[in-house]
């Protein structure tokens, strides 16, 4: 099975090879369900330490429409990432992935005007809406999550070089 992957713009492509497993396909999966009300995560890869849910949006290369209407840091964008990987969860635990390992979630994202403050931003507020506090307060047996990461693709590269990730479509502004 491949795993090399490009995100639904086919703007970039990410290469999963030296992954343990990894997969594209759970979109389909959920789409198979009738009246799926579920949402998913772009990528999941597991590795020796960590299980990776990974989530891309962009909207920073030529030819994507309405690129002035994508604001990562809305609540409502939040709100979609944040349900993305509460219903993505479920299908990594069903197949009993990630035992023992790491939850992560990496949002990678790109965005007109977007730079670093911005991705610090989404990332606070996603970890507010994310499991966290929950399994704070809960006497929970595994952990739902370990950590949440908002990432420029560069920023994906030089966080995870083991899983490299190039550009399909030229950049339309400086990110």
């Amino acid at each position: 099975m491949g795993m090399v992957f490009t995100d639904e713009n086919k703007s970039w492509k990410f290469d999963f090879s030296k992954a343990i497993w990894a997969t594209d396909r759970l979109h389909d999966e959920y789409q198979n369900i009738k009246d799926s009300i579920l949402h998913d995560v772009d990528f999941i890869v597991e590795d020796n330490k960590s299980l990776l849910l990974v989530e891309c949006k962009n909207s920073n290369f030529y030819g994507v429409s309405k690129p002035n209407d994508f604001r990562p840091v809305k609540t409502s964008k939040i709100g979609d990432v944040v349900r993305k990987y509460y219903d993505s969860i479920h299908y990594v635990n069903g197949l009993g992935k990630g035992i023992n390992k790491r939850f992560i979630y990496v949002y990678v994202v790109e965005a007109r005007n977007s730079h670093v403050t911005e991705r610090k931003a989404v990332r606070n507020r996603l970890k507010d809406r994310l499991p966290f506090k929950l399994q704070e307060k809960c006497d929970f047996v595994h952990k739902l999550i370990d950590k949440v990461e908002v990432l420029s693709l560069d920023e994906w590269n030089h966080h995870y070089p083991q899983y490299p990730a190039i550009r399909l479509q030229e950049k339309k502004w400086s990110v």
